[in-house]
């Protein structure tokens, strides 16, 4: 078994193993072009296939030209593994970043009294792949709240404890420039302790790229799944998810406003469904404007919307829905033809010191209020409150319905 595992075999498992994954990630990338991040990662991996085929002619060729070579090409490696994960973020990406590491071997390669010089290189190697992996381990753990994925943390700690270990290998290189470099090539120890971890590094690596994907297309379809592609703003099954949230523990406080667009179906019919879809993205835009988190606003129906605001008593959010009101009205909406499309709004208020902390029963109280508003005359809103008519009038309608 010693004979048969040694640097050699070790090698040939790097070089197998890239071209492997490399390609594995190549051909995911052809079929999802959009994603370059892949594309740059397939080619990492290859790089690093073709660096541990040039350490494996180390016992064939002159050394300092498999070495350096293969540093170059594996720096060069690092730089795209690198730039792909700046892709992934969204970053822009800085290619002469991304080529620094390979540009940092010139000197080597053209300065013959550089080319035996085993523990500069080794110290410059490690310097390169150090600092490759804790930028990315630092841009991952930067970009956590921005975009919460599970696999993050996990994939930062591996590239941390991987570049920790490589800045490791300086200072010792420094102190004990022997360790490991006067050995034969297939007996040192530093060598092959450096080419097992860096299997498993590349295999978890690629483990890595692919559970960031996959979490990312999950999280977006789910995204996708919770947003009304019309207005961009939460569905109705997202309102009460978050809303039901904000409820709990919130206390008395807590105001939900119900809008309904007036004689919509109107300007569906005058105008047509087009400037009607135009129409309800610009109310959708007038309550987009007035939210700050935690506050949430959704299309709840056809043209039915939903404000709740968490942290409000129930004469501030009849206040605020008076407002949103007016500036629905204010809206001037021209056709081509440059006819103006009226458009008001009327709506219904319930707030959870009145009904209780209950998304279900505050839609049905607001429900109430709009329908009030609705019926003295539109473009105008109604509270619901505990001690009046709007309150034995649902309680009537519950009744009725058993």
């Amino acid at each position: 078994m010693g004979e048969l595992i040694n640097v050699s075999t070790l090698l040939l498992v790097g070089v197998l193993g890239g071209m492997t994954a490399g390609t594995a990630l190549g051909f995911i990338w052809l079929t999802e072009r959009r994603k370059l991040a892949l594309g740059v990662w397939a080619a990492s991996l290859w790089l690093g296939a073709i660096a541990c085929a040039f350490y494996m002619l180390r016992p064939v060729v002159p050394d300092w030209t498999s070495v350096l070579f293969g540093n170059a090409t594996l720096a060069f490696a690092y730089g795209l593994i690198w730039l792909g994960f700046q892709l992934f973020e969204g970053c822009r990406p800085v290619i002469w970043k991304a080529a620094v590491g390979a540009v940092a071997w010139l000197p080597f390669l053209a300065l013959p009294l550089l080319h035996n010089q085993p523990t500069l290189h080794a110290a410059l190697a490690s310097t390169v792949m150090a600092l490759y992996s804790l930028a990315i381990a630092w841009k991952l753990i930067l970009r956590r709240r921005v975009e919460p994925l599970q696999a993050r943390l996990p994939t930062a700690v591996m590239f941390a404890a991987h570049g920790l270990l490589y800045a490791s290998r300086v200072p010792l290189l420094v102190l004990f420039p022997d360790f490991g470099l006067g050995e034969a090539f297939d007996q040192s120890p530093l060598f092959i302790a450096g080419v097992f971890e860096a299997l498993l590094f590349t295999l978890f690596l690629v483990v890595a790229m692919l559970t960031l994907i996959a979490q990312r297309d999950a999280r977006f379809h789910r995204k996708a799944a919770e947003i009304d592609a019309l207005t961009g703003l939460p569905n109705r099954a997202a309102f009460f998810t978050v809303a039901e949230a904000l409820l709990q523990g919130g206390g008395e406080r807590g105001v939900l406003m119900v809008f309904d667009l007036d004689h919509f179906h109107f300007v569906n019919d005058r105008f047509g469904r087009d400037e009607g879809d135009r129409a309800l993205r610009a109310f959708a835009q007038v309550l987009d404007r007035e939210v700050r988190p935690p506050d949430i606003v959704a299309r709840v129906g056809d043209e039915e919307f939903a404000l709740f605001m968490p942290s409000i008593r129930l004469d501030v959010g009849l206040s605020i829905a008076e407002y949103l009101c007016r500036r629905t009205e204010e809206l001037r909406l021209m056709t081509e033809d440059g006819e103006h499309i009226p458009l008001t709004t009327s709506g219904g208020v319930a707030a959870v010191a009145d009904v209780g902390a209950n998304i279900e029963a505050l839609m049905v109280a607001a429900g109430t209020a709009l329908a009030e508003a609705k019926r003295i005359g539109r473009n105008r809103c109604r509270a619901y409150r505990a001690a009046s008519k709007l309150h034995s009038h649902l309680v009537d309608n519950w009744l009725k319905t058993g």
